[in-house]
């Protein structure tokens, strides 16, 4: 069959034929210089400067192994050559050369069949940046490292996520009945200061390094685990002066805290701190101030308080005139012994101590074991003082203590007690003209003895005008009502038996994903 080449020279007009003998397809020069290689005649699109059409062979560009490719010397902007080494084909896009994706070895936007050795990533050291909406939201470093939203890592972190708008960096949900955890870390590090989770808070006003939300039925937002007698479950660290090591609030209540910091902020509407033991022996709580060290009685005790010099420290606030208010209250025996200290009666009257029982103290015997005396009591306010004098031709006059004197209260209705005991032979005394500030002592009979004689005196205590005004009336007291004991509320209590997930289960369930 007989074949031609059209070609046309547009300044001319001149159109020349030249008959070929070598394929089926007509190739075509047009006046604009367009090539058309086909085999029906038709005519190049317009904007094509080569157009090749057929419906029975392809188009073969040059074949070449990888060293080939890469041994071009200055490869042109847009070459294109087909790699037999990669089975692929591939361009230079003016700096480096690409591999074209697509077919079996590209990723498509439906998907892909992928063999055992198919990889999405690159084969040499470079990064894989991932984009959406013409910006960079993730960079999988060649050296290991993941970032989201953000070009560079921080210095040491294998995986990065940045957030600097209303967004939480991360945020894990878990849905069903399954008795799983949204997050779990593990930490098999052998280093002492390793840790499962670290949050921080680093500079601005950020609420939380970490957050963690548990629904409404039951849950931890946040459960940390340790297996070791050094290690810890949870713990809170911060490095400023006045900062706050770990701050925790309960019943819905807002979370409050000193602002010269604290070990540990807790707020609660009902109860703020509740620590309980299940040793026979244990400790509810051991709280250690001025740099001390833990102590506790060996038999356990709900609360034990260490301190340099004041080991508990109890305030009752309250300025609310006639109502009961006490630095502490205690109670043993289930309620059959109780006493309040540091307390205001209702009445208004202080009271460094009130409580049934008695008050006692411990002596040695002679054998040397401990034993107990008894203070007497009263049912007045009474403050006594002891002293000495002599009768001079008879007579005698007594100045009570100035101090002793300004704290008790001498009148028509509250008696100076005076008990005189004569230390020689005389013909007996009789006391007379008592006062706030002294009495008078006179032999019996107008004698005129010069004996001597000690004497022990009772006086109410006086009234005291107290700080916020008031005045509590220790004067007027005689059997005055008790302030009883308190009353008591007893909190229900539950036990959380939740299986939890060990280090050891953890790792064996990363290990089967």
């Amino acid at each position: 069959m007989l074949y031609c080449l059209f070609i046309s020279d547009s300044k001319t007009m001149k159109r020349t034929f030249l008959f070929l003998v070598l394929t089926t397809y007509w190739v075509q020069l047009t006046n604009a210089q367009n090539v058309a290689i086909n085999g029906t005649g038709a005519t190049p699109v317009a904007s094509a400067m080569l157009d090749v059409s057929s419906t029975t062979s392809g188009l073969l560009i040059p074949r070449m192994t990888s060293a080939q490719r890469t041994a071009i010397a200055a490869p042109a902007t847009g070459l294109e050559v087909y790699d037999t080494s990669t089975n692929t084909f591939w361009w230079f896009n003016g700096t480096v050369w690409v591999e074209q994706l697509g077919g079996n070895t590209g990723w498509t936007t439906v998907g892909n069949t992928l063999s055992a050795a198919g990889i999405f990533g690159s084969l040499n050291a470079q990064d894989v940046r991932h984009f959406s909406n013409n910006i960079e939201r993730m960079r999988l470093f060649s050296t290991g490292e993941l970032v989201i939203n953000n070009p560079t890592t921080f210095s040491g972190d294998l995986l990065a996520v940045y957030s600097t708008g209303t967004q939480f960096p991360i945020n894990a949900y878990v849905s069903g009945t399954g008795s799983v955890s949204a997050g779990t870390f593990s930490n098999a590090s052998t280093a002492n200061n390793g840790t499962g989770v670290l949050g921080s808070v680093i500079g601005g006003s950020g609420i939380a390094g970490v957050r963690g939300n548990a629904g409404t039925v039951s849950g931890s937002g946040v459960l940390g685990v340790a297996q070791s007698s050094v290690g810890f479950g949870l713990r809170g660290f911060n490095s400023n002066a006045s900062g706050t090591g770990l701050l925790v609030a309960g019943n819905g209540s807002g979370a409050s805290f000193l602002i010269n910091g604290v070990g540990v902020a807790s707020t609660g509407s009902t109860t703020g701190v509740w620590g309980r033991t299940t040793a026979g022996t244990g400790v509810g709580g051991i709280f250690s101030g001025n740099a001390q060290g833990a102590t506790s009685p060996a038999s356990g005790a709900g609360v034990s308080g260490v301190g340099t010099l004041i080991g508990v420290a109890g305030y009752g606030l309250s300025t609310t005139a006639f109502t009961l208010k006490s630095g502490g209250y205690f109670e043993g025996g289930n309620g059959a012994s109780f006493v309040y200290v540091g307390a205001v009666t209702a009445l208004g009257v202080n009271r460094k101590v009130e409580g049934n029982g008695t008050v006692n103290t411990v002596v040695k015997d002679l054998k040397g074991n401990e034993v107990v005396m008894s203070c007497p009591e009263a049912p007045e306010n009474l403050f006594q003082d002891f002293g000495k004098g002599q009768l001079i031709n008879g007579k005698c006059h007594v100045d009570l203590d100035p101090i002793f004197a300004k704290n008790i209260i001498v009148n028509d209705e509250h008696t100076l007690y005076v008990h005189v005991q004569l230390k020689g032979n005389c013909n007996g005394v009789y006391v007379c003209n008592e006062t706030n500030s002294g009495f008078d002592v006179i032999e019996l009979n107008n004698g005129q003895s010069n004996t001597k004689f000690t004497f022990f005196v009772s006086a109410n205590r006086a009234d005291e005008q107290l700080s916020d005004g008031s005045i509590a009336r220790y004067s007027a007291e005689r059997f005055s009502p008790a302030i009883g004991r308190a009353k008591s509320i007893t909190h229900a209590t539950a036990e959380l038996k939740n299986k939890l997930i060990t280090e050891n289960e953890a790792k064996h369930r990363q290990k089967t994903k």
